[in-house]
């Protein structure tokens, strides 16, 4: 086997791993349906290696004859759905004959030297052209130290049906165009993202390794950074501008700050605001206004300021030289020859006294560093000038680590304050390189050497994409027709022939609004031609036909960030999709924590406690003599406790329909078992009971409309009939409307006051809920408690695939309005 099929064959192995371990996820939520869906997927997957394990040598063939023997056990145990058995067959059987064949593979890997093409690339234009003359010199110039060919080329310079390029080449002082086969490596002098890029070089990604990937906006990476928590506090506090009155009020309590756009470049539209006796004086690199309330706000719309959240307002740091000039710092990173990072360029970035700007390319100068620190600070300087190295090895050490270490270039903008502490401005793809290119062509051809000589597999790289056996080939659907459309295109993400109510809706509502609608799932799409066999709704039958990638993603697969699913959202990256939510049950400790933090809706969350050992069970009972038991991960009220103390020595454990009467040292010994296999919170019980003494609990769904504000889709009470746990309706349970409900079991209270308190709550706990996330939602449902005074509790969120139990061209036509929405902004 050649060493790139063993690479393939190591990346199959691992994402099978990754999928193993949400199979058992799913086993222990006892979703049935998932499971056969993602072990479906991890066979397939196998079936894919099978010759080539077993032509590599006698011992990968007998460990691949143990798994698809391990394999045929867990077919069984699923057929009868137990679930214990998948769990341990899986553990302790499949995982470890998985890892163990990836190792004895990657352990024969021959890395032998070779001579190498390293193809300089960019979308557009030749880079000969487009770039400086020094960098260009720089590139051959090193390309010949470090005996590696290379060549220049565009999009349009590539073959892919014949494997070549024509690349531009020097010879003997001249450029030529010569025909080579594809580079062993890329170097793209631009990163784009992915939405951006042209079909051409998304296809040559997957034939060829690249060296370098798009660092998202400004926005983006400080989320990524608090959320991680290292280093974040380097960042300089800011705030997204929704409008004006979030500036105003940011200057209200600052005083002075900067705003900039979130996705700006070379200082462009860079502005210092300071607030003073009503007046607003506005900095724009050496030009000054001083403005009034309306006049400002007026200036602020005219700069687009106040459009679409697209700046930021931050604190003002103060960084000024003895001459009063701003500066800052640029610590220009890359990776080098072993791919290890290092300090290419780091230096002081100096502006005019009359400007906030340090930019060179706004006027700014540059002199050497160690002198920079000697002059401002003296004998301290050589510290902070140390400490300045440090923080910027660390910071891109932190940031590859968060990008799944495929950055191969940095720039960071440092600088420091009037205290002497060290802030992160922001960080950079492709950072200039004006007065030192050539140390810059040292580390840019040794990485892609790495890269070539290594193997390397980073995001997008090089593999034959498919998901399934049954993966949709254009080219074997000649019958197949076409589908051509102007209307902008919405593409609803499911699992394989998932054409239920909700789909019918919204090809019904999509149609309506004139939005060109169909269905697809993961096996639909063709990864070569980029293409998709989409499910249009036509005379009342789903007819397949060809289509281009959607505009906009409905996703009702939710299985973003699961592992055997990341090939299809990775492929589909760019594209708006209406819920960026990882997949998966929500961690209710997580959720009740975040809520807690919030003085708007902590009062709304019960009492809780994450249950470290029995003793908490103990105190909750003596504290509220009825309680909730539950996994802190989970749904369908599985794994669910009603608890509550009868007398001194018993207590009564009901879970669904089993209720039991026990002692003291058979409650501690019950529980005590639990919180081995799993982690639980522990609630107040909150008495919700219909007039017939059943359990009831209230249904909000809610989902994002068409100007992106929160809106209610559906309204409904379910009640169960266990003692004091919910079932669902598929489950046995009961639904009824709130109307229908509240005229028979509420009496003090008028159904529009309850639906005003109802609306009022849920439309706090949605906003609070979506400023703690890291990604955007576009769909929420809440279960709430209402007790003996109506007075309304948060039971859990929920955003994995809320169930719709009726009212679907309500959700419909609220997901086709926001899947308009974005399509609309991302134009």
């Amino acid at each position: 086997m050649q060493k790139n099929e063993l690479l393939q064959v190591s990346n199959i192995l691992n994402t099978i791993i990754d999928a193993t371990k949400q199979f058992q996820e799913h086993i222990r939520e006892n979703d049935f349906d998932k499971s056969i869906f993602v072990f479906t997927s991890m066979v397939e997957g196998l079936s894919s290696i099978d010759q080539l394990v077993k032509s590599h040598s006698i011992k990968s063939e007998k460990l691949k004859k143990q798994i698809d023997t391990v394999s045929e056990q867990i077919v069984k145990e699923l057929e009868l759905k137990n679930y214990a058995p998948l769990f341990e067959l899986t553990q302790f059987n499949l995982l470890p004959l998985l890892g163990e064949l990836d190792k004895n593979l990657l352990d024969t890997i021959d890395y032998k030297k070779q001579t190498i093409t390293i193809g300089i690339f960019d979308e557009d234009e030749n880079p000969v052209a487009l770039y400086p003359e020094k960098r260009i010199d720089a590139l051959i110039n090193e390309a010949e130290k470090q005996n590696v060919d290379l060549c220049f080329f565009t999009s349009k310079d590539v073959e892919l049906d014949k494997g070549i390029v024509n690349g531009t080449e020097r010879n003997n002082g001249e450029f030529i165009i010569k025909k080579r086969t594809i580079p062993d490596v890329v170097h793209n002098l631009r990163a784009i993202h992915k939405n951006r890029q042209s079909n051409t070089e998304r296809k040559l990604r997957r034939k060829t390794l690249f060296t370098s990937f798009h660092v998202i906006d400004k926005l983006y990476l400080p989320k990524q950074m608090a959320k991680h928590r290292d280093y974040a506090n380097l960042l300089i506090p800011f705030e997204v501008v929704k409008d004006e009155d979030s500036i105003i009020e940011f200057l209200n309590q600052k005083k002075k700050a900067v705003v900039k756009p979130i996705k700006g470049v070379r200082g462009l539209k860079i502005f210092y605001i300071e607030m003073k006796n009503n007046q607003y004086k506005v900095l724009d690199h050496d030009q000054t206004k001083l403005l009034n309330k309306p006049d400002f706000i007026a200036w602020l719309k005219n700069e687009g300021i106040l459009k679409g959240k697209q700046f930021l307002i931050q604190n003002y740091v103060k960084a000024l030289t003895k001459n009063n000039e701003p500066y800052d710092f640029r610590a220009h990173m890359q990776k080098d020859r072993d791919g290890q990072w290092v300090i290419t360029k780091i230096y002081p970035r100096i502006g005019s006294k009359h400007s906030i700007l340090s930019n060179i390319s706004r006027g700014g100068r540059s002199e050497d560093i160690k002198e920079f620190f000697d002059n401002q600070f003296g004998k301290v300087g050589c510290k902070y000038y140390e400490n300045l190295k440090d923080i910027a090895k660390g910071i891109t050490n932190h940031l590859d680590k968060l990008y799944n270490y495929s950055l191969d270039e940095l720039g960071l903008d440092l600088t420091l304050d009037d205290q002497h502490c060290i802030w992160l401005h922001e960080v950079n793809n492709g950072p200039q390189s004006t007065y030192h290119e050539e140390e810059r062509a040292v580390n840019t051809i040794g990485y892609a050497k790495y890269i070539a000589e290594n193997g390397i597999l980073k995001t997008n790289q090089r593999q034959k994409i498919q998901f399934s056996e049954k993966q949709f080939d254009v080219q074997k659907s000649p019958s197949l027709k076409w589908h051509m459309t102007e209307q902008i295109s919405v593409g609803m993400l499911i699992t394989p022939n998932e054409f239920n109510e909700l789909a019918v809706a919204c090809a019904y509502a999509a149609k309506y609004e004139e939005v060109n609608f169909f269905c697809f799932s993961p096996i639909d799409i063709d990864f070569e031609k980029m293409l998709i066999r989409g499910y249009f709704y036509e005379n009342k039958e789903w007819v397949a036909k060809i289509v281009e990638y959607p505009e906009v993603i409905y996703d009702r697969l939710r299985l973003k960030n699961h592992s055997m699913f990341n090939i299809v959202y990775d492929e589909l990256e760019g594209i708006p999709i209406t819920n960026q939510f990882k997949g998966g049950s929500l961690s209710k400790l997580e959720v009740y924590n975040k809520l807690s933090q919030d003085e708007d809706v902590s009062h709304y969350v019960i009492p809780f406690k994450r249950v470290e050992r029995v003793k908490d069970i103990e105190n909750f009972i003596d504290k509220f003599n009825e309680i909730i038991i539950k996994p802190e991960v989970g749904s369908f009220a599985m794994g669910v406790h009603y608890v509550y103390k009868k007398s001194i020595d018993e207590y009564v454990i009901i879970e669904k329909d089993k209720k039991r009467t026990v002692n003291y040292i058979t409650f501690t010994n019950y529980f005590r078992k639990s919180l081995k296999k799993d982690t639980f919170i522990v609630q107040q019980y909150i008495s919700t009971r219909t007039v017939d003494d059943r359990p009831f609990d209230l249904r909000v769904h809610m989902l994002k409309n068409g100007h992106n504000k929160w809106e209610c889709a559906i309204k409904y009470v379910r009640i169960g009939f266990n003692y004091a746990t919910i079932s669902a309706a598929n489950r046995g349970g009961q639904i009824s409307t709130l109307e229908g409900f509240a005229f028979r079991n509420i009496s003090n209270m008028t159904l529009k006051e309850l639906d005003e308190k109802i609306e009022f709550m849920t439309q706090a706990i949605a906003l609070s809920f979506e400023e703690s996330r890291e990604h955007a939602i576009n769909e929420i449902a809440f279960d709430i408690a209402i007790d003996e005074n109506l007075k309304l509790h948060l039971i859990e969120i929920n955003v994995n695939k809320p169930g719709i139990v009726f009212q679907h061209f309500q959700v419909a036509k609220l997901t086709i309005d926001y899947c308009k929405f974005l399509a609309q902004i991302d134009k």
